[in-house]
């Protein structure tokens, strides 16, 4: 895609936005837009999907194969893109595990948080979500990691060590979503 063509791209989208919708076509555009070589042109789509949180499900599997995009920016917006798009991001399920061990931190927050959103899909990172709760700095990306066990319900008991290791985390936000994680994942 020409820059001139992603130009043109954007401000549909911006139209579409202000109209109150976007047509499939123009978030088909932005999921094709999603492969042009150039990596700010991969940004600026991925940050025009974001915009339409579940609008976008139409880009799914484009947003998921991003994930693995050589520019780290890249990677980020399409996290945060697939966590904005919500439950209808399930089918990128397999990816968002895929992407977690080397993910960066602002990146790995938003694989997390869309790794909650598509509640019990979730069980493909269990185990990373494991380590994400006992392991990581940011209390936002334990959070998430405890409220994605919670949604993924029984399946995640054996996480159960792990979610009660975590009731002493220094957050009490992670607290309270452990909490509610182990009343839901217990048998």
């Amino acid at each position: 895609m020409t820059r001139f063509r992603l130009t043109i791209t954007m401000a549909l989208l911006s139209s579409c936005v202000l109209a109150g919708g976007c047509s499939r076509t123009q978030v088909g555009e932005l999921a094709g837009a999603l492969e042009d070589q150039d990596h700010d042109a991969r940004y600026k789509a991925a940050k025009q999907l974001e915009k339409l949180g579940p609008e976008a499900v139409g880009a799914v599997d484009e947003l998921a194969a991003t994930l693995s995009d050589p520019a780290p920016k890249v990677r980020y917006r399409s996290a945060k893109a697939l966590s904005k798009i919500g439950i209808g991001a399930a089918p990128a399920a397999e990816a968002l595990a895929q992407a977690l061990p080397e993910a960066e931190a602002k990146t790995r927050y938003y694989l997390v948080k869309a790794l909650a959103n598509i509640e019990e899909d979730a069980i493909v990172a269990l185990e990373d979500l494991i380590r994400i709760l006992a392991d990581d700095e940011d209390p936002r990306t334990r959070y998430y990691a405890a409220k994605s066990l919670g949604k993924i319900g029984k399946e995640a008991s054996s996480a159960l060590p792990g979610l009660e290791a975590a009731q002493k985390d220094p957050d009490k936000k992670v607290r309270k979503a452990v909490a509610e994680a182990i009343a839901k994942v217990k048998p």
